[in-house]
C-alpha cells in the first residue's frame, strides 16, 4: 500500500490542495492531488494509471476488524427488517392488510441487498471523515436528484452494488448528511441511467424462459446439479402435511433492532436510497387483496435461489407463505457453513422452514434448522478424476469486487488487491519450466471488479488462459491449484483431484469448526498460508502428485474435510433425499 497512507494523512500534509475521489478516477490524476475512497475509483481505468495500487492514497478500510464487520453485518439485517414495512406501503396501499410473511418474503432479498451496500458505505464513510474530517479536501459529490432504473434485482447487484455511478451517488448522499466543516463540496452534474433488458427478443430464449418458468412451479424445482427426473421425484416426496412445529424465523422477532438492539445510526431517512434502488420488476407487480392462512394443514416446498432475482417467482413463494405454508432452502454452492460472517444468507435462507446443507449441521453465529444431505452436483463428480497422465496445471481464481457488496468474510477491497498479487508470487515462485504447463482459469466477467487474467497473463506470457467448461478441466488436469475456498475447492476434493490451496488466513475468516477443518488440510501439506509456499509444494509433488495425493495422510485429511463440507454416500442419494422430505 502507498506509504502516502500512512504518512501524509497521519501528519496532516495536504498541499495545493487535494481532491477526495468517490467515483471514477479522473484521466490524468496524480496522486499527490488526488486521494481515493478506494480501489473501485481504478475500476476500468487500470491501464490509465500503471501501479494505482502502490502510488495512491486510499481512505482507511474498516471492516478489517472481524467484531466490526459483525456488528455490521447485524445491522444491515435490522435495516432491512426495519424498512420492510415503509417499503411495503410504498408499493402497495393496503399493505398492512396483508400478512407479515408475504412481505418477507417477497422484499427481503432484494432490500438486505440495498441494506448492505448502505450500511458498509456508511462505515466507509465515518472512516473517512474521522481520519480526514480535519483536512481541506475538495470532494465532486453527485447531486441528490440523479436517477436510476434497474430492470430487476440482478441489474442492481450488477450496477447499484457493484455500480461506480450509484455507489458515487450513494456515498454522497452519506457523506452530505455528515459533511465536516474543513471539506469543500464541489457538485457534479446530475445523471441519469437504466440498466437492463425488458424481455428476451428471440425465440429460443423466450422458450428458455418458459421452460424455467414452468419448472419452478414444482414443488421441488430443478437446483444446479440435480436433474429434471430427480426434481420430478422429490416433488412427489412433497405432496403431504407438513406435521409439527413450524422452524420459520419472523424477521421482526429474530434480526431486527427491536430484537437485536443493533441499529445503522445512519444520519439520513434511509427511505430514499431504498427507493432509489427499487427494481421494475418489483415496482409492477400487483398484490393481492387480501391473503389468509388457509384451514388445511400446512405443506412444504423448497424455494430455488432464483428467488433472489425473480420477483415473480418470489411473489408466488411469498403467497405460499402467506397462507401458512412453509419453504425450505438448499445449499447451492460453497461458503455455506464456512464463512464466519454471513448476512442476506441468514435472513433469506436460514430463516425459512428448513435448509438443506451439503454436510453440515451447524454455522457458527447463525441460527436455522439444518439438514446434511449429499448432494447431486457433489455425487455426479465423486471420485470421478481421471488426470494421472495428465500434462497440465490448472489455477483457478475467484471474482476481485473492488467494492465491499457481500458484506460478509471475504475479503475487503483493499485486501483484494493483495489477494490479486498473491498470483503473481505463486507464478514466480513456481519457475517458468511449471509456468508453461499451467493454465489459469479467470472469474466470470462482472461490473466493478479488478482486471484478472488481463493483468496476470501479460507478466507471465507462458501461462495460458482456460476457457470453457471448468469440470472436465478440473477433472483432467495433472494438478490444480486454488487460491480461495468455495464451490471449486468441495468439488475437487470430492472428486478426489490432487489439489494444492493457498490464502491469507485474516482475509478469508472462517467459522472455528472450518478454522479445524483447514487445519486438517494444512497438516496434511494441502493448504498454505503463503503463495510462495504453495508454489513450493507444486514443484515437490509435480513429477508424481498421485503419489502424494494417495498417501494415507492426505486421504485421511480429504475425507475427514468431506465428511463435513462435501458429503458422500454409498450408492444413490435419492433415498437420503426422499426419506427427508416426506418426513418435514
Amino acid at each position: 500500500m502507498s506509504a502516502l497512507t500512512s504518512v501524509d494523512t497521519a501528519s496532516g500534509a495536504v498541499h495545493g490542495g487535494v481532491s477526495l475521489v468517490l467515483g471514477a478516477m479522473p484521466r490524468g490524476a496524480e496522486p499527490e492531488s488526488h486521494w481515493a475512497a478506494g480501489p473501485w475509483c481504478f475500476v476500468g481505468e487500470e491501464d490509465f494509471f500503471p501501479d494505482w495500487e502502490d502510488r495512491f492514497v486510499f481512505a482507511p478500510e474498516p471492516l478489517r476488524d472481524l467484531k466490526v464487520l459483525e456488528r455490521t453485518a447485524k445491522e444491515a439485517q435490522a435495516l432491512c427488517v426495519d424498512s420492510l414495512p415503509a417499503l411495503a406501503a410504498r408499493l402497495c396501499p393496503h399493505s398492512a392488510e396483508l400478512p407479515s410473511p408475504y412481505w418477507e418474503t417477497l422484499l427481503t432479498p432484494w432490500a438486505i441487498d440495498v441494506a448492505k451496500q448502505i450500511v458498509e458505505r456508511w462505515q466507509r464513510v465515518k472512516a473517512m471523515t474521522e481520519a480526514w474530517g480535519h483536512l481541506p479536501l475538495r470532494v465532486p459529490l453527485l447531486p441528490e436528484n440523479c436517477t436510476f432504473s434497474f430492470h430487476g434485482e440482478h441489474d442492481f447487484t450488477l450496477h447499484g452494488a457493484l455500480g461506480q455511478t450509484f455507489n458515487h451517488w450513494l456515498l454522497s448522499r452519506l457523506l452530505e448528511a455528515h459533511w465536516p466543516r474543513a471539506w469543500q463540496k464541489k457538485m457534479l452534474p446530475p445523471l441519469s441511467e437504466a440498466y437492463g433488458d425488458e424481455a428476451p427478443a428471440d425465440l429460443k430464449s423466450r422458450l428458455r424462459q418458459w421452460a424455467r418458468r414452468t419448472q419452478l412451479r414444482l414443488l421441488f424445482p430443478r437446483l444446479k446439479g440435480m436433474s429434471i427426473r430427480q426434481a420430478l421425484r422429490f416433488s412427489l416426496s412433497l405432496v403431504h402435511v407438513s406435521d409439527g412445529p413450524d422452524r420459520s424465523q419472523p424477521l421482526a422477532e429474530t434480526y431486527g433492532s427491536r430484537a437485536t438492539g443493533v441499529r445503522a445510526d445512519l444520519p439520513l431517512d434511509p427511505l430514499p436510497l431504498f427507493l432509489a434502488a427499487l427494481p421494475q420488476s418489483l415496482a409492477r407487480l400487483r398484490h393481492p387483496e387480501r391473503l389468509k392462512k388457509h384451514l388445511f394443514p400446512p405443506c412444504l416446498r423448497v424455494a430455488s435461489v432464483a428467488a433472489y432475482e425473480d420477483a415473480a417467482y418470489r411473489q408466488r413463494l411469498a403467497v405460499w407463505r402467506a397462507h401458512g405454508n412453509r419453504l425450505m432452502y438448499v445449499q447451492h454452492g460453497g461458503n455455506y457453513g464456512q464463512v464466519r460472517v454471513t448476512c442476506d444468507t441468514a435472513l433469506v435462507e436460514y430463516s425459512q422452514h428448513a435448509f438443506g446443507t451439503w454436510g453440515w449441521s451447524e454455522h457458527a453465529g447463525s441460527r436455522g434448522n439444518f439438514i446434511p444431505l449429499p448432494y447431486p452436483q457433489i455425487a455426479r463428480i465423486a471420485g470421478r478424476w481421471h488426470g494421472k497422465n495428465g500434462r497440465h496445471l490448472l489455477f483457478v481464481g475467484t471474482e476481485m469486487p473492488a467494492y465491499g457488496y457481500r458484506l460478509d468474510a471475504h475479503p475487503t477491497p483493499l485486501q483484494m488487491i493483495q489477494y490479486r498479487e498473491d498470483k503473481q508470487w505463486f507464478f514466480e515462485a513456481l519457475g517458468r519450466s511449471l509456468q508453461s504447463r499451467a493454465f489459469y482459469r479467470p472469474y466470470f466477467d462482472v461490473p466493478g471488479a479488478l482486471q484478472d487474467a488481463t493483468w496476470l497473463l501479460p507478466r507471465f506470457p507462458r501461462v495460458r488462459l482456460s476457457t470453457g467448461p471448468l469440470t472436465p478441466q478440473m477433472l483432467a488436469c495433472r494438478l490444480l491449484v486454488l487460491d480461495h475456498h468455495g464451490t471449486t475447492m468441495l468439488e475437487a476434493l470430492a472428486a478426489n483431484v490432487p489439489t494444492v490451496m493457498f490464502w491469507t488466513r485474516e482475509a478469508w475468516p472462517l467459522t472455528p469448526e472450518s478454522e479445524a477443518l483447514l487445519d486438517v488440510l494444512a497438516r496434511a501439506g494441502i493448504w498454505f498460508g503463503t503463495a510462495e509456499e504453495a508454489a513450493a509444494k507444486v514443484n515437490q509433488v509435480w513429477e508424481d502428485p498421485v503419489s502424494w495425493w494417495r498417501s494415507a495422510a492426505v486421504q485421511a485429511a480429504r475425507r475427514t474435510y468431506c465428511a463435513l463440507q462435501a458429503m458422500m454416500v454409498k450408492g444413490s442419494e435419492n433415498p437420503y433425499w426422499t426419506q427427508t422430505l416426506t418426513k418435514l
